[in-house]
Formats: C-alpha cells, sequence, structure tokens
C-alpha cells in the first residue's frame, strides 16, 4: 500500500510538473501599450500557476469587443482567452476569472474632452450639472449601460470613431478608465485634446477574463495562478510598481478629484461577493 501511494505521488507530482497550455490572447484595438498593465497581469497567473506556459498576445484590429467575443464562443483558433469589461451576459456565456484584473480601476472614469470646452467642464459642481453634458461611450460596452441607467445623456460608437467625434464636437466628453487616458492621450498628442482635470465618476466594475465554457483547464490554470498571486504579494507588487499605474497616479491624482459615485445596477451577486481586497480605494 506504501508503495502504491508513493508511485501515484509521484505520477501526481510528474504531471503537474509537465503541465504545459499555450494561451492566445486576443487584444482589443491591438494596442499592447495601452493595454500593457493587464496583459502583465496575465503573465503572472502563469508565472505562478504550475506548470510551463505560454502566452501570445494576438492583435484584433479593429472588431469589435462583440466580434472577438464570437470568435471566442466558437474556440477559434484565433484566440482562446479575451479580458473585457464585466456584464452579466458574458458571465454567462463564459468561464469567468473572478478576480478584476486593474483592482476596479477601470470603474474609475475620467474624461478625455477638447482643450476649447474645458469651461464647460469648469461650471459642474454636482452630478445634475455633469449630467447635462453628453458622454461618448462605445458600442457594446458595460460603461454605455451604467452611465445611461445613472441618467447620462451618451452618444454611442466605435472606439476609432469616438475620438473623430470628439474632434469635431459632436459629444462633451469621451469617458476612459484612469489608467487608460494618459497614455491615449500621448497617443492623440498635438490634436487639441486633453484629460478634464477635476472630475471623475466611479462605480464598481472592472476587466476580467472570458474563456470558452469548456475550456477547464485554461480556467483553472489562470484562477490558481492569480490567487497565488495575490497570496504572496506579487499581484500588489506589480500594481503598485507597473509604470502605467505609477504615470496614471502621477498624471491624474485620482485621489484628489471630486468624485461622483454611481450605482452599477448589472453586478451579479458573484461578483458583488468578491472580496473588498480585490478592489482598489483612493
Amino acid at each position: 500500500m506504501a508503495i502504491r501511494i508513493f508511485l501515484l505521488f509521484i505520477f501526481v507530482t510528474l504531471c503537474s510538473r509537465s503541465e504545459a497550455a499555450d494561451f492566445k490572447l486576443g487584444l482589443l484595438h491591438g494596442d499592447a501599450e495601452i493595454f500593457s498593465y493587464e496583459i502583465s497581469v496575465v503573465q503572472l497567473a502563469l508565472n505562478y500557476a504550475p506548470g510551463e506556459h505560454t502566452l501570445e498576445v494576438v492583435s484584433m484590429g479593429d472588431a469589435t469587443q462583440e466580434r472577438i467575443l464570437n470568435l471566442l464562443h466558437r474556440r477559434s483558433d484565433i484566440l482562446n482567452v479575451f479580458f473585457t469589461g464585466y456584464s452579466r451576459t458574458r458571465e454567462e456565456r463564459f468561464l469567468q476569472v473572478d478576480v478584476p484584473l486593474t483592482r476596479g480601476l477601470l470603474g474609475h472614469r475620467v474624461f478625455m474632452i477638447r482643450e476649447d470646452h474645458a469651461e464647460k467642464f469648469s461650471q459642474v459642481s454636482s452630478l445634475a450639472d455633469l449630467q447635462t453634458l453628453t458622454i461618448g461611450s462605445g458600442v457594446n460596452w458595460p460603461d454605455t449601460d451604467i452611465l445611461r441607467s445613472a441618467g447620462f445623456t451618451v452618444t454611442e460608437s466605435t472606439y476609432a470613431s469616438l475620438w473623430l467625434m470628439l474632434k469635431r464636437g459632436r459629444f462633451d466628453g469621451f469617458n476612459r478608465g484612469v489608467h487608460e487616458a494618459v497614455i491615449e492621450l500621448g497617443e492623440h498628442a498635438g490634436e487639441g485634446l486633453m484629460i478634464e482635470p477635476r472630475l471623475m465618476v466611479a462605480y464598481k466594475f472592472d476587466y476580467f477574463l472570458y474563456l470558452g465554457k469548456d475550456d477547464v483547464e485554461r480556467y483553472r490554470i489562470l484562477t490558481l495562478g492569480l490567487r497565488r498571486a495575490y497570496e504572496n504579494g506579487a499581484f500588489m507588487k506589480n500594481f503598485n510598481s507597473h509604470p502605467a499605474i505609477k504615470e496614471m497616479v502621477a498624471a491624474i491624482h485620482p485621489e484628489q478629484r471630486q468624485t461622483f459615485y454611481i450605482d452599477n445596477p448589472y453586478l451579479s451577486d458573484k461578483v458583488k461577493a468578491i472580496a473588498d481586497s480585490y478592489w482598489h480605494k483612493f
């Protein structure tokens, strides 16, 4: 019996060590610089999961989120994992790794505006004031529904079109996650745009990792890796030291902004139950 148990232990150990999976991470807009932090979190998960795993970042170009999710659902060879903003539909349709990738930074929204529209925003002193302005938001973005449910007037289009519409004055402000805005402004330097300097809207929301419903092994690897990274401090070390996060704090000063907290009525009980330790507070 002792020999049998010992051999079983050796077998399990060898299987664990030889375990390997390939991850093809679909990247919205194909912009690795904007999403450098999120990519680093996925790599961190693989580093802290048992086995030798590979990560390939796949540019999805101008494909919409819905197009990418349909490819993931159909188990396309192009990608097998995708991070996108939470929605109940996505939670039900896919396997969702229940660790918010940016610790909720994605739910802290600032506004990209035209420099010559700054005066409009300088007059805002209440949520009601802000709701008189028109906000640009993306097609199939959960943010769009969240903002509308809170009483905002939202103009909806594709990501690329929203930048053109902003420059043409089709709406007042383009809502962006705090950690996205600084990098994106750099990509639109010299175009007469700026990050509105005083205001922020906040709600519980974030990117989550999604995989096909039957892709249980990759789901297990990512879940285990992220939880281990949290347990040994590696997740928070990466969060606090990543250049994109440090640059955001230095440039946007989110802790100093007038913040309007709104409800996200679309969260499931499962997401509401995620531990507070996984959510950042300014």
